[in-house]
This record gives C-alpha cells, sequence and structure tokens, in this order.
C-alpha cells in the first residue's frame, strides 16, 4: 500500500504520449473477457467442491448442531467457569497487545531501513544489498500464517506465552515494515535533506524531520494492527496459546455448547469494545478507516476537532499497559538464549530441510494446492455475498438525511454492523468445527467457514468505503430531473463496485493464506496436510508444503496487483 502525499503532478502533455488509445470495443471485450474467466474459475471451484460421489451432508452431525443451536440462550454461568472466561479474556487482550508492540518495532525498524526517503539517493551497495535482502525476508516471513509460526515455535519453545507473541509480532512487523516504509516515503523530504545537508546525524534528523510528519498515519495504523492482532490471538488457540481461544478449542471438543456460547459472548463483548475504542482513536489521530489501510489509500488530514481527552489517555496508558500485559501473561525470553531451545531448534532446522513430497507424491501435494485455491475462491463468493445483502445497510447513515427512509435506515444500521461484528470476531477455526457438524470434511465446509468469517470484515471494509463516498453527483443529477433510481445508478454504481471489486481482491490474497486455519482442524487443501504432517513431526513434508503455500501466496498476490493497478489506471 502506498501513500503518496508529495508526489508532484504529472506534465499534462506526457500522459497521452504514454498511452496508447483503447477503443470502446476494445474495453467491452476486455470486461467481457473478464467475466468469462471469473466465471470459469467460479464453475471449476464448484465441481472441485462437490464430491464426486457420496453424501454431502453428514446427518450424523445435524443433531449435535441442533443441541449447539438449542443451548443458545442457555449460556454456562457458573461461578467458576466465568472467572476462567475472564482471566482467559484479559489473557487474550494482552496477548494482542504484546503482540502487536513486538510487530510495531520491527515495523519502525524495518520501515526505516526500507524507506528511500530516509537514506540517501545513492546509498553505498552494502546499503542496497542489505535492503534487498531484508525485502525478501520480510515477503518470506509474512506469507506464513501466524498459526504455522505458533505451531513451529511450540515445537521448540513449548506452550510458553512467549510463543503467541513471537508468532503475532514476526509476520504483524513484516507486513508493518512495509507499511511503514511506504508511510515515511510519503512524507515530504526537504526538511530531512536540510538537516543532513546542515551536517546532522541521520538518526537525530529522522527523529526531528520525518518521523513528526509520518506520526499521524503511523498511530492509526498501530491501532488497526491492534484490531487485527486480537482476532489472531484466538485463532493461535488452535495451537495451544492465547486465552479465549484455548477455551474455546476445549470446549468444541468437549461439546459443552454452553460454555462454547458463554465464550463466544466474551469474545464479541471483547472484539466491539477494541473496535469502538480503536475507530475513536483513529478518528482522532488521523482520518484513517480500515477501509483506507486495506487499500493503501491513507490520508494524512488530521482531525479538525483534535485529540479528545480519551484519546489522550489511551496514548498515555500504552506504555503502562504494555508492561502490566507483561506480567499478566509472564513470558519467558530466557527460553530464547537457553540450551534446550538451542538443540531443539537446530534439530528442527535439520529436519525441515531438504523437502519431502507427502504420501501420494506430487500429484498429492498439487491436489491439495488446487483444493486451497477452490476453497479460497468459493470464500469469496460467500463474503461477496455477504457483503452485498449486509453492506449497504451497515454504512453509517448520513446525517443530513431526513424522512422515513433515512429513520429506516438507521434503524437497521446497529443490526448489520452488529452481524458483522459476530461474523468477522468468531475465529474461522469455530465457523469451521460448526460447519463439520452439517458438512462431510472437504473443501465446502472450509470455504462456508472462511467465507462467513471474511464477509465480516470484508462488508465492514465495503461499508466504510461506501459511507464516505461523494453523493454529490447523484444529487446533482436528480436536481437536474433524473429518476432517483437512474442518478443513484449512473452516479453511485460504478464508484461502489470499483470499491467491491478492489477489496475483494484483497481480501482474497489474504483468504488464501487463511485456508490453513480451517485446514488444520479438518477441512481440506494444504492447511489439512499440514496439520497431519505436523502432528506426525514429519517436518521434511511440512517444507514442500510451505514452498507450495507460498508458492499459490506469491502468484495470487501478483495477479491481485495486477488487476488493481488495472482498475485504478
Amino acid at each position: 500500500m502506498t501513500v503518496r502525499l508529495d508526489a508532484p503532478p504529472s506534465p499534462p502533455a506526457a500522459a497521452p504520449a504514454r498511452r496508447r488509445a483503447v477503443s470502446g470495443r476494445r474495453v467491452v471485450l476486455r470486461r467481457l473477457s473478464g467475466l468469462l474467466a471469473v466465471a470459469g474459475l467460479l464453475a471449476w471451484a464448484v465441481d472441485r467442491a462437490l464430491p464426486a460421489e457420496g453424501e454431502l451432508v453428514n446427518r450424523g452431525g445435524l443433531a449435535l448442531l441442533d443441541d449447539l443451536a438449542a443451548t443458545a440462550l442457555h449460556p454456562s454461568l457458573d461461578a467458576a467457569f466465568c472467572g476462567v472466561v475472564l482471566e482467559a479474556t484479559v489473557t487474550t487482550l494482552a496477548l494482542a497487545l504484546l503482540g502487536t508492540a513486538g510487530a510495531l518495532v520491527v515495523g519502525l525498524a524495518g520501515g526505516l531501513i526500507l524507506s528511500d526517503v530516509a537514506w540517501d539517493r545513492s546509498p553505498p551497495w552494502p546499503v542496497r544489498a542489505g535492503r534487498l535482502l531484508l525485502r525478501g525476508v520480510l515477503v518470506a516471513v509474512r506469507s506464513v500464517h501466524e498459526l504455522v509460526w505458533a505451531l513451529f515455535l511450540v515445537s521448540v519453545l513449548g506452550l510458553d506465552p512467549l510463543v503467541a507473541v513471537l508468532a503475532l509480532a514476526l509476520p504483524f512487523g513484516a507486513q508493518s515494515a512495509q507499511v511503514f516504509g511506504e508511510t515515511l516515503d510519503g512524507v515530504p523530504g526537504a526538511p530531512l535533506r536540510a538537516l543532513r545537508a546542515a551536517g546532522a546525524r541521520r538518526f537525530p534528523a529522522l527523529a526531528y524531520a520525518l518521523l513528526p510528519g509520518a506520526a499521524p498515519l503511523l498511530l492509526s495504523y498501530s491501532f488497526y494492527r491492534f484490531e487485527c492482532a486480537l482476532r489472531s490471538t484466538v485463532v493461535l488457540g488452535v495451537a495451544g496459546v492465547g486465552g479465549l481461544g484455548v477455551e474455546l478449542t476445549l470446549s468444541l471438543q468437549s461439546r459443552n455448547w454452553g460454555e462454547v456460547w458463554t465464550l463466544v459472548a466474551a469474545l464479541l463483548a471483547l472484539a466491539a469494545v477494541v473496535e469502538l475504542w480503536s475507530n475513536r482513536v483513529r478518528s482522532d489521530v488521523a482520518v484513517v478507516t480500515c477501509a483506507d489501510w486495506s487499500a493503501g489509500q491513507a490520508r494524512a488530514a488530521r482531525s479538525p476537532r483534535g485529540l479528545s481527552r480519551s484519546t489522550r489517555w489511551s496514548l498515555a496508558l500504552v506504555v503502562p499497559a504494555i508492561a502490566g500485559a507483561w506480567w499478566w501473561v509472564g513470558p519467558s525470553p530466557a527460553g530464547l538464549v537457553s540450551t534446550r531451545t538451542q538443540d531443539l531448534g537446530g534439530r528442527l532446522l535439520l529436519d525441515l530441510w531438504p523437502p519431502a513430497l507427502p504420501e501420494g507424491g506430487m500429484p498429492a501435494l498439487a491436489g491439495a494446492s488446487l483444493d486451497t485455491v477452490a476453497m479460497a475462491v468459493l470464500a469469496m463468493v460467500v463474503a461477496v455475498v455477504i457483503t452485498l445483502v449486509v453492506g449497504p445497510w451497515a454504512g453509517r447513515p448520513r446525517a443530513d438525511r431526513r424522512g422515513p427512509a433515512a429513520w429506516g435506515r438507521r434503524a437497521l444500521w446497529w443490526p448489520a454492523r452488529l452481524l458483522l461484528l459476530v461474523l468477522r470476531s468468531i475465529p474461522p477455526t469455530v465457523w469451521a468445527v460448526v460447519a463439520l457438524l452439517s458438512l462431510f470434511p472437504g473443501v465446502l465446509p472450509g470455504a462456508s467457514a472462511l467465507g462467513l468469517y471474511t464477509g465480516g470484515i470484508l462488508g465492514r471494509l465495503v461499508a466504510e468505503a461506501w459511507e464516505t463516498m461523494d453523493l454529490r453527483p447523484r444529487d446533482a443529477l436528480r436536481g437536474a430531473g433524473v429518476p432517483r433510481v437512474v442518478s443513484a445508478v449512473l452516479s453511485i454504481g460504478p464508484p461502489s463496485a470499483n470499491h467491491l471489486v478492489t477489496y475483494t481482491l484483497y481480501r482474497f490474497e489474504i483468504c488464501v493464506r487463511d485456508t490453513v486455519i480451517v485446514g488444520a482442524v479438518g477441512a481440506a487443501g494444504l492447511g489439512r496436510l499440514l496439520g497431519e504432517r505436523l502432528a506426525a513431526f514429519d517436518f521434511s513434508v511440512v517444507t514442500s508444503i510451505l514452498l507450495a503455500s507460498l508458492l499459490i501466496s506469491f502468484a495470487v498476490e501478483l495477479l491481485g496487483r495486477r488487476l488493481r493497478r488495472a482498475l485504478r489506471g
């Protein structure tokens, strides 16, 4: 995601010389070709997901699903269990806070190294080589899901809380480094160059001339990243680390549905409080939404009302909160340098290389890879349907709108936002377990689980983009006598569709990585194969699975970039 605040405008006469004129017929043919390609991909995914023979619905699990639904209004309120839930909630919050803090430290250091503005125009070749190597390492680190990092770290460090902190800090730090580097490049570099020309050293010059200009955006992204870390902390429960995630996994395994509903309620309450607080802070420090960060369209505009009292207190309490979180979970950094850790880490590295094919050879690995792609495609179909149905009602109503239609929209706003919050707050592992109660293991339960989870996130992103859309063209058409429906379709339809496609492509890249989550609990794809090989300590095969997953992620990311660039063009 790139933030350009001081890019000089291009000469108006240069644009036509660099771009060939494209006829309307060619544009139509391109769009039809794109639609046919998407339709063919969907048809292939559906064909691969449906079993060639055998039943699709698990009738034996429907009774368990009925029991789960019947206990929704009867959660477990036992005093001892409520104490466990409260402790697990605080642990989840603490781990997310520590993981975010670690990611931001890595992100700031990596962002300064990767930033072009922070360096001279022609840095020495060791610096250029080091930056290139760092970019490659960060790409590899963030391409591995945090759950996979947790499973690796558990095999070396055991069930130490430090596992959850590192599993969040490593991939999130690699992502933050990319974002911070591009954000710093968007800050005007003239003050920094002036200080450097006056003889100031590099790091003091960066602190005085570069960081203050980027501070609002960096703070905004930090709180957005904290929201993401909270959801990922719950997912890490599959690996045995992370408060509410562990309790949810144990309650689901024991089929204690009353406890499951109590934990889900605690998770929803925690997610709602954190999102409301994060939205408030982000709106104060910089006018940036989650949709802006996801699409790389952040703006460094300050809020006109300034920092509220609650935001000032929040920023002041960040460091004490991190210290309190460290005291609460009690991670053991000494374990990183212990003889046992070094021995187990060395054995793990030796076991990971050279890679080996799973049982069944290359056909088995290729089949799991195709299942992964099909699962991600179908998950995005479910997510887009949820977004189209719920998203239009989840956008914040305009304050200047009056009348019965406006009141009806306001009445539907809270239920729509609440539904999206529920969908994205419940981890996909839980959705996968519920889907596996009604469907046999395969692509469909994994796609259903990821689709529900991704629908909550995609719906929020699209709703945030839609609620900030400029409605003056629509009002102008209405003022000219154009019917309401026609004016809405002509003025709002194209930008709305562009937002939907942009965020769908962005989430599809992440959805491919997230298939490992549902695969670890019994769905199909590379995730299921990875969980089986990790349980058998067959690490050489794990390496092959990870390489296949990285190849798919890189291919999807490159394709997504080209498509988004074409849309922007």
